[in-house]
Formats: C-alpha cells, sequence, structure tokens
C-alpha cells in the first residue's frame, strides 16, 4: 500500500498494484492509478513536487521500493508538519491529490474572499488578497465583491500543466485586483476580441470593471513564455497589461 499526505488534511492511499503509470514533467512526477470506482477509463492521480533535474532519480527511486517492497504499507511522501517525510530526498511536496468518483468529472470550487476575513494559507489571506498554490490546478474561484485594492498571486514556481479558472460572483468595487506574473493572452472586451496582454509582468482589473459573470481562465507553460490568459470581459478596459 503506497500512502501519501499532503499538509492540507488530504490524504491518499492505493495499492502498489494498481499504479497504472508514472511520468514526469519539470519538477514534477505525476503517479497515475487504476481508480477505486468502476469506471474503465478513470485514473486517481498524484503529483509530487521534486527537485529540477531529479525527475529521473525521483522514477527509479519509486519503481524500486515498489518492486522490492516488503513491508505492507510505504509512506512515500508526507507533507504534514512534525511527520514530515519522503521517500527519496528530492521529493519536496505532494503538490495534488486527485481522486476520480467515478460519478463524473468534478471540479474544485473555492469561494474566493476579498474581505480580509480569510486565514493566512487558506488561500485567501488577511490583506485582502487570494494566494494560490501548484495544489489548486483545475479549480474553479468565485470572486466576490473587492474589500480593498486586492491581489492575486499565482505559484512562483508553477508545475507545466498548472490551471485555475475563475468567475465574478458579483461587481467589483472600486478597487483594482492585480494577478501577478508574466502573462500572454487575448482577453474579449464588450462583446469584441482582441485585446492582447503580452509579455507582460502583471495584469490589473479596473477598478469598478469586474462584473458580475465576467470569466477568465489562466493555464501554465515554461516551454512557451509563462502563464496564458483568455477570458471574456463584459466592459471595455476591464483588463489591461501594468
Amino acid at each position: 500500500m503506497l500512502v501519501f499526505h499532503n499538509d492540507a488534511n488530504t490524504s491518499y492511499a492505493n495499492y502498489a498494484s494498481n499504479l497504472s503509470s508514472m511520468s514526469s514533467a519539470t519538477t514534477a512526477v505525476t503517479l497515475r492509478f487504476a481508480s477505486t470506482v468502476a469506471t474503465a477509463v478513470a485514473n486517481d492521480s498524484v503529483v509530487l513536487t521534486v527537485t529540477a533535474g531529479q525527475e529521473e532519480n525521483v522514477m527509479e527511486a519509486l519503481a524500486g521500493a515498489i518492486a522490492e517492497s516488503r513491508s505492507g504499507m510505504t509512506v512515500v511522501a508526507s507533507d504534514v508538519s512534525g511527520k514530515t517525510t519522503y521517500l527519496h530526498h528530492a521529493i519536496t511536496a505532494v503538490a495534488s491529490i486527485s481522486v476520480d468518483s467515478g460519478a463524473g468529472n468534478f471540479k474544485n470550487v473555492v469561494v474566493g474572499l476579498f474581505d480580509g476575513s480569510g486565514a493566512a494559507g487558506t488561500g485567501m489571506d488577511t490583506a485582502h488578497d487570494i494566494t494560490i498554490a501548484n495544489s489548486a490546478s483545475g479549480s474553479l474561484y468565485t470572486l466576490p465583491v473587492t474589500g480593498a485594492t486586492s491581489t492575486i498571486t499565482l505559484p512562483t514556481s508553477p508545475i507545466d500543466g498548472f490551471n485555475i479558472d475563475f468567475v465574478a460572483e458579483a461587481d467589483n468595487a472600486a478597487h483594482t485586483i492585480t494577478l501577478l506574473g508574466a502573462f500572454e493572452g487575448i482577453v474579449g472586451l464588450a462583446g469584441v476580441a482582441g485585446n492582447t496582454l503580452d509579455n507582460t509582468t502583471n495584469v490589473v482589473i479596473a477598478a469598478s470593471k469586474l462584473k458580475i459573470g465576467d470569466t477568465f481562465s489562466i493555464i501554465y507553460s515554461g516551454s512557451a513564455g509563462g502563464y496564458k490568459i483568455s477570458g471574456s470581459f463584459i466592459t471595455a478596459a476591464a483588463i489591461a497589461a501594468n
């Protein structure tokens, strides 16, 4: 039995015999397991964050540990404070745990807070900002009315393929929202596509310009220049490169 713990009260365990594949990307190793439910194409997955340049060594260590296992249980990675342990020294974190429910493809929804009431480390901190970790990849963040000038901070060391969707659940107030990161992409404004955001250090959503239902998506590709952004805003001049 292979066991994984992150430090957000999420754990995963599955039999080594259910491991269907492993693959690597820069600073990441993904393990895919046959789903614990009866769907033919479903897979559970665990993404490990690893030291750059050590991806192949981690995969070999995992394969060796699985092949030579003499114990009933092996903790591959644990981020839990006071109980941190990693099978290989180059494994540094459990980036994400995804479990297929067998009932459909569900998206994790995070209710964003811009009123300063969030707790640090939960994705909504106490300074009217949102900080997003690699482990939140694939999630939908809802954006409420802003309580002050706000910042959305994306991972500083993102994994290739990291992606987040955003939707405004209310009009923002007279406060800007800054998205930190190097962006390129095209967004539609007031029903017209073609506002280009390219080679930016950040993009800014203008005060009073984010309207309920506005949406935008971000995906990261290290080999293609950083974060890609696309979206649709009902108001002209809603978002611009800074």
